[in-house]
């Protein structure tokens, strides 16, 4: 974040729950992600993730894009197989969006249908047939000042791994996905340089596991992120899966 220090902490004693102001036209780009308004305590956005080659490599290999056309626009984000044919990204990247297209690193573009959608935790789980992509395994610990890569799609062939430093662990109050609602979600704070199409973008640790799912920036510079934590996706997964499930409109 491009502010300085004094204001940086003046910010974050303020702040006791994160608040979203709007929804959003920048943040993780054009997929209709949320800016927050916080800053992180003086975490800098560090220099290196910190994993080894063949860890970075799987979780390369894990990482999707995720496209289609939802009220006459592409819209667009990441997300990583949770299982050999299950793809988690954010609720708000699927909003409106008929047929779904995940796109793989071995260049496969595959429909998907989405079996699950949390619109509290912006959450959502996609099935795709015959995917055989390598899982990547969850946690819900990330103390303040761990390290990893958060690894998006973004507008390129390929994905886009970036470093990020925990911060601390927010309660974000924002709107439900597709809904006025105002709701608690429990984040991460980091900084990190998420850009465009990094919602549903997992944060992964230098173990290889992922801590969470980038939905947002903050709305007062760059180098400030959230996700979701990885506990909500676990919550997801154990009230089922329907594959017979409507999606909100834009």
């Amino acid at each position: 974040m491009t502010v300085g220090g004094s204001n940086r902490r003046a910010v974050a004693r303020t702040v006791a729950a994160v608040m979203a102001v709007a929804v959003l036209a920048v943040a993780c780009g054009t997929d209709g992600s949320p800016p927050v308004d916080a800053a992180t305590d003086g975490t800098r956005v560090p220099d290196d993730h910190g994993l080894s080659e063949a860890t970075l490599t799987r979780v390369v290999a894990s990482t999707v894009g995720i496209d289609g056309v939802a009220c006459g626009r592409l819209a667009s984000g990441s997300g990583f197989a949770l299982t050999e044919r299950l793809i988690v990204t954010a609720a708000h990247v699927i909003v409106g969006i008929d047929d779904i297209r995940v796109h793989t690193v071995d260049g496969r573009e595959v429909s998907a249908i989405p079996v699950a959608f949390d619109p509290v935790a912006d959450l959502a789980i996609l099935d795709v047939a015959d995917a055989d992509l390598p899982p990547l395994p969850l946690t819900d610990s990330a103390p303040s000042g761990s390290t990893g890569v958060v690894i998006g799609w973004e507008a390129g062939p390929n994905p886009d791994p970036k470093p990020y430093g925990v911060d601390r662990s927010v309660t974000v109050r924002i709107e439900a996905v597709g809904t006025e609602e105002r709701v608690e979600r429990p984040a991460w704070l980091v900084a990190a340089d998420i850009d465009v199409g990094d919602s549903g973008a997992a944060l992964v640790d230098r173990t290889g596991e992922v801590i969470g799912v980038a939905f947002a920036t903050s709305t007062q510079g760059t180098g400030v992120g959230y996700a979701v934590r990885s506990s909500a996706i676990e919550n997801l997964l154990a009230a089922g899966l329907d594959a017979n499930l409507t999606i909100p409109p834009c």
